[in-house]
């Protein structure tokens, strides 16, 4: 038998993050940026994409469909001078911005973008092919933060890094309000799936973590030497 994918459900999503800043009172500027395979990936970016708002409880509160604002190539660039990145890899970029307006609530708000299917190259995603992504930020209850961004890196990585060379990269973030900044790896989510590749509006929560490829791990998401990472820098 043949199975022949639509572009709607086929893989393309590389990473992506969801940015918010609070303007003034209960308008709030949302920032979703999404990377791509341009190379292999099939899929074309959402125009629009759907961006989910959901309360403590896991209600849909709002939702909004952000057509893209910026889009283009990001240069392949790897972090050694003696060293020609391939031709074969070509990865793209879109933000969407808009501004919304969240009125005080109790609890938090989670703002939350979805997407099947990440980049076939993946390794250490079990069944990658049919694995969506969820993207998340969390807007505290304002009665306890009465004003608050989350916060933004500062740099983006290189394309590529050498297999066994010394490789060092400043991931840190900034945060507009000043606020401390703690830094953990998190497993990243599942979210769409082969069924419904690009929910308008996104499902609701909860969330679950993508399933590993023996023999990655959490505890050792890259292979070889275990991931560490130091929580102040």
């Amino acid at each position: 038998s043949l199975l022949k994918l639509s572009p709607g459900f086929a893989t393309h999503i590389v990473g992506g993050e969801l940015n918010y800043r609070q303007l003034t009172g209960n308008e709030y500027e949302i920032t979703l940026i999404v990377y791509r395979d341009c190379f292999g990936g099939q899929a074309a970016f959402d125009d629009p994409a759907a961006i989910g708002v959901f309360d403590d409880q896991g209600n849909l509160v709002a939702s909004s469909y952000v057509n893209i604002t910026t889009q283009g190539r990001i240069p392949n660039l790897i972090n050694s001078p003696c060293l020609i990145p391939p031709t074969n890899i070509c990865y793209e970029v879109a933000t969407y911005v808009y501004t919304t307006t969240l009125p005080p609530h109790p609890g938090c708000y989670q703002l939350v973008y979805q997407r099947c299917c990440r980049n076939h190259s993946v390794l250490n995603i079990r069944n990658v092919n049919f694995t969506g992504a969820t993207y998340v930020a969390n807007i505290p209850d304002s009665a306890i933060v009465a004003h608050n961004s989350n916060p933004i890196f500062n740099k983006l990585p290189p394309t590529f890094i050498c297999e066994d060379a010394p490789f060092t990269f400043d991931h840190s973030a900034t945060d507009p309000d000043g606020d401390s900044i703690v830094y953990e790896i998190c497993a990243p989510l599942q979210g769409a799936d082969q069924n419904s590749p690009m929910p308008q509006p996104p499902n609701s929560p909860p969330y679950f973590p993508i399933l590993w490829q023996s023999p990655y791990s959490m505890s050792n998401p890259f292979g070889g030497v275990p991931l560490s990472i130091d929580p102040q820098t």
